[in-house]
């Protein structure tokens, strides 16, 4: 299945400096659960150090906090890279590239209220679907078999750029696209919830036989099943070889939400698959890196990231088992800052082989969001089509 993955050789992912040729090396790994520790640091200080030469804020940044790459030696340093909070990107446009060199530019929520805009050069856009590529190729998501897919995503449409649409757009590359169907449609004005359309189009899946994939906000997929269940239809069989992937939350309907596994319960009740084919992915378009769960639903840290855990008051680095805010890094990024982010999303480190699916990566849990904000998310706007 190499033939879905982008691959180093391709003409547009050449790192766009010379003295970023760790970056290249570290996407070149062949196990994205692998870790090389030298390696990664040698990047995220290469990395460090592009931004820092080229943009202005980043410097002063870096020079308020009393920050120098060449203290970074070995990967326990990496807890003294100055982050910078996801919010930040809410109210503030920062690029270290110059404009020509910006291939695309994805947004964090809907089309009104704060959000973040995150620019992607090539060598990011690369990164970034490489990530998701290699984990999910290790985790056998990747088919030839001719597949429905039902996308609980916005349908594209010019001026439509929000990192959740272009991430389901990337994973219909996972398998041979028999039909596709969006939740979301675009009426010319906005988007509006196909409720009927979902309907129908899982009847004539299951109808068909072939192996369907659901992606997107399970608050869709949910409200889906629930009424199809009130207007009498009988659960559903589809193939066991269809895989459920939900990601960005239910934000915004957090009276109706299920936990992961009460979710998963549902959907082998209403449409017949096993919780082996029911996964949830994890992200943010601030940061790039793409977080799939395993078998036993744990999202394992790739080899392109490392996490921290920091305490909600002091902001200290926490030991594994210990909740606290989910600090993000990585050198994926040439295009914006975004070395070390913090995100708003509390969150639990543990030791790789403490999962038991074969990787031993380390993973963490997401606890849920820390205090209420007014920043709409993805998932936020979308919710709000439900109610129209």
């Amino acid at each position: 299945m190499e033939y879905f993955i982008r691959n180093l050789s391709d003409p547009d992912v050449l790192v766009p400096g010379k003295n970023l040729s760790a970056l290249q090396d570290l996407w070149a790994s062949s196990d994205p659960y692998e870790y090389d520790d030298e390696l990664f640091v040698k990047a995220v200080k290469q990395c460090l150090s592009w931004h820092i030469e080229k943009n202005d804020f980043y410097k002063d940044w870096m020079q308020k906090n009393n920050f120098s790459v060449d203290s970074l030696n070995d990967i326990s340093d990496i807890a003294k890279i100055p982050f910078l909070h996801a919010n930040f990107y809410k109210t503030h446009v920062i690029k270290t590239v110059k404009d020509e060199d910006i291939a695309i530019t994805l947004t964090s929520s809907g089309t009104t209220g704060q959000k973040s805009q995150m620019f992607f050069d090539n060598w990011t856009i690369f990164a970034s679907d490489k990530s998701a590529d290699m984990e999910s190729y290790k985790l056998g998501m990747i088919t030839d078999e001719p597949t429905n897919f039902l996308l609980y995503s916005y349908e594209p449409a010019e001026g439509v750029n929000v990192g959740t649409l272009r991430t389901r757009q990337m994973m219909r590359r996972y398998a041979k696209e028999n039909e596709l169907v969006y939740a979301l449609k675009y009426t010319g004005k906005g988007h509006e919830f196909d409720l009927f359309g979902c309907i129908d189009a899982l009847l004539r899946f299951e109808k068909e036989g072939l192996p369907v994939r659901l992606l997107g906000f399970p608050a869709f997929l949910y409200f889906t099943l629930e009424k199809m269940e009130d207007m009498g239809y009988p659960p559903l069989k589809l193939n066991p070889k269809s895989l459920v992937m939900m990601g960005g939350g239910w934000k915004g309907f957090v009276d109706k939400q299920l936990s992961p596994q009460e979710f998963r319960a549902y959907i082998k009740e209403r449409l017949g698959l096993p919780e082996s084919c029911c996964h949830e992915s994890y992200g943010a378009v601030e940061h790039g890196v793409a977080y799939m769960d395993c078998n036993n639903h744990h999202f394992h840290i790739p080899a392109y990231s490392r996490v921290l855990i920091r305490d909600v008051r002091t902001l200290e680095v926490l030991p594994y088992g210990k909740p606290g805010f989910l600090n993000v890094i990585s050198p994926i990024n040439t295009g914006v800052p975004v070395v070390s982010l913090l995100l708003g999303d509390l969150a639990v480190l543990h030791e790789g082989k403490s999962c038991g699916c074969g990787i031993n990566a380390l993973w963490f849990e997401i606890l849920g969001r820390a205090g209420t904000t007014k920043n709409r998310s993805c998932a936020i706007a979308a919710a709000e089509l439900l109610r129209k």
